[in-house]
Formats: C-alpha cells, structure tokens, sequence
C-alpha cells in the first residue's frame, strides 16, 4: 500500500506529503467543527480557527503547486493539453455541485466550497501559467483584494468572488479572493523549485511509516475529502443522537 516504488521522476513524494498533512488536518478541523455542532458549542475559538485557516492555506498552496508540475509536464507533449484539466474542472465542480445540493437538503448549504473553488481555480490556473514566478504579483492581488471585497455585499450570485450576503454563513466557502491567490502562491514556487514540472535536486524518500502514511494519504486526497463527513457525522450521530433542527 506504501510502495516507495510509485515514487518515480513522475511523481513526486514530498508533494505527496504536503497534501497529505493538509487533508489530515482538515479531518481534524471538520471533525472539531461537527462536535461543536453535536455539543452545542462554537468551535470558532482563536485556535481553532487558526488551525483552519492553516489547512486551507496548506491545501490550497499544494494545489497549486501540484498544477504547476502537472501542467507544465503536459503542455506541448499533448495534441490537446487543455482538455485534460477540462475534464478535471466537470469532475470538481460537478462534485461541488452534489455537495451543493446535499447540504440544501440539510439546511445547511454550501454553494461556493473547496471543490467549486479548485475546479475553478484549474481553469484559471491555466490562463495564469505563462507568468511563471511573477504570479507572486496576481497572488498578492487577489490577497489583497480580498480585503476590499469583504467590505462589500450583494446577492448569492458574487459569492464565487468573495463578496456575501450581509451576516451569511456557510460550513465551507472558498472564494477566488483570496484563496486562487494562495493557489497563484503554489504555482510560483513550483516555477522556481520544479522548472518544466521537474526537481531540480533529488530528495531521497524518508523510511519513516509516518512519513509513507502521510503521503498515502496524499495520494487520496479527493476521495477521503468526499467521504469523511458522512462517516464523521454517522459516528458523531451514533454517539450523540441526532443533529439538532437536521434531518440527520
């Protein structure tokens, strides 16, 4: 299950390991966010609410690390490079979707999450690519723009771009300001540390179990995303009783 042999020239462990610590810190968060719900009490305290915003950042910034290997490794070596993350941002944003439509039924409804936001942010990543390392300027823009559009408020139809309703409230929201900036962060670092999607030095794979657990869990990172809260709340339910004011 750990094979250090799937660790080749096309694909990277220490990658890998990135998304493996933000997909298992978001297990935690999420998990520390339903007890709350469970328990009756707020699980935004300032910790907590440090730890998310980290694990996002975490996640985010290997998203966009990870597209700039993959792109770069697939642009001019396919007759049709592009349809490829086509088909990548139908499968995301189809999902998010589904989770839109889930979350509707439970009264709770995400309309613009993580994976509306990176299936979005696959396209945009695209058209960004040519600015290699000067994407370090696109990243503090969307940043920083995030700081004016929050000041903002309008309809449900310009969530994707940050600006909400006055006193909404979402479990997950992933506007384009700012998280595509700290995905524009990922990109340019992989422009300067994977030049043409490729390491400039070879980093020899750790034998620590964690470590191979952790990439493991890397490697999977959509589908342990899908179905951790389902099983999170199933077992919080089995333990506690039903959700309160849900039909679960």
């Amino acid at each position: 299950m750990f094979d250090s042999e799937i660790y080749t020239d096309r694909r990277y462990w220490e990658i890998d390991l990135l998304r493996g610590i933000g997909i298992t810190m978001m297990v935690v968060s999420n998990f520390v966010t339903d007890l709350g719900l469970f328990l009756n009490y707020s699980s935004h305290r300032t910790f907590w609410m440090g730890f998310a915003v980290t694990t996002a950042t975490i996640f985010v910034f290997a998203s966009g690390l990870s597209m700039w290997i993959s792109y770069s490794r697939t642009l001019g070596k396919k007759p049709n490079p592009h349809w490829k993350y086509l088909r990548r941002f139908f499968k995301l944003f189809g999902l998010g979707l589904l989770i839109t439509a889930v979350t509707y039924s439970l009264g709770m409804t995400i309309h613009f999450g993580i994976l509306h936001f990176l299936g979005l942010a696959t396209l945009l990543g695209m058209l960004f690519y040519r600015f290699g390392r000067f994407n370090v300027l696109w990243a503090v823009f969307f940043i920083l723009g995030h700081l004016v559009l929050r000041n903002f408020h309008d309809g449900l139809w310009l969530l994707p771009i940050g600006i909400m309703p006055e006193n909404y409230f979402t479990p997950d929201y992933f506007p384009i300001f700012p998280w595509f900036g700290v995905f524009l962060l990922g990109m340019t670092a992989g422009s300067v540390l994977y030049p043409d999607g490729r390491r400039k030095r070879d980093i020899g794979l750790p034998s620590s179990p964690l470590v191979h657990f952790v990439a493991f869990a890397g490697r999977h990172t959509l589908l342990i995303y899908v179905v951790h809260q389902p099983i999170l709340v199933g077992l919080l339910r089995l333990i506690y009783g039903p959700l309160p004011g849900l039909p679960i």
